[in-house]
């Protein structure tokens, strides 16, 4: 039973749906078998069935859907630029060709008032140097060289 599956060709529908009385043009049920891998000798996938075709065809007529599409699309936008922003952050280690991190104060000294603090920081509160901080964690660098625990 298995193997006359592969070898026997789809005929047509048993049942076929009639053209309304009074109605102009042809008409005809199908099965688009194509995606079927057992049956032999049937088209595969024709040109234009696609996932993109499917969601995009009937645009000119769906308006109701232009809504979904513009909010997709905003998700998308403000999904990248989220992701950018985290990457701009100082706890962000992406390149390990130092020993150090990021937000180690010997890496750090030069450029930490660069770095992004705040998403809307318009007048650049937070990006400013802060000098008795510089100070207080350069003592405690050379102090801690001084242990032995740097």
């Amino acid at each position: 039973m298995r193997c006359a599956l592969a070898t026997v060709t789809p005929g047509e529908s048993k049942v076929q749906l009639q053209k309304p009385e009074g109605e102009s043009g042809f008409f005809k049920y199908g099965r688009n078998l194509s995606r079927n891998p057992k049956l032999k000798g049937v088209p595969k996938p024709q040109p234009g069935d696609t996932l993109a075709s499917f969601m995009f065809r009937r645009l000119g007529h769906a308006y109701e859907v232009y809504p979904l599409f513009f909010l997709a699309g905003f998700w998308v936008v403000i999904s990248c630029a989220t992701i950018y922003y985290s990457f701009t952050k100082i706890e962000v280690w992406l390149d390990r060709s130092k020993s150090y991190s990021p937000s180690d104060w010997e890496r750090a000294r030069d450029n930490y008032w660069r770095k992004g603090t705040l998403a809307f920081d318009f007048e650049g509160r937070t990006r400013q140097r802060c000098e008795l901080m510089e100070i207080l964690q350069d003592e405690m660098l050379e102090a801690a060289k001084k242990r032995g625990t740097r």
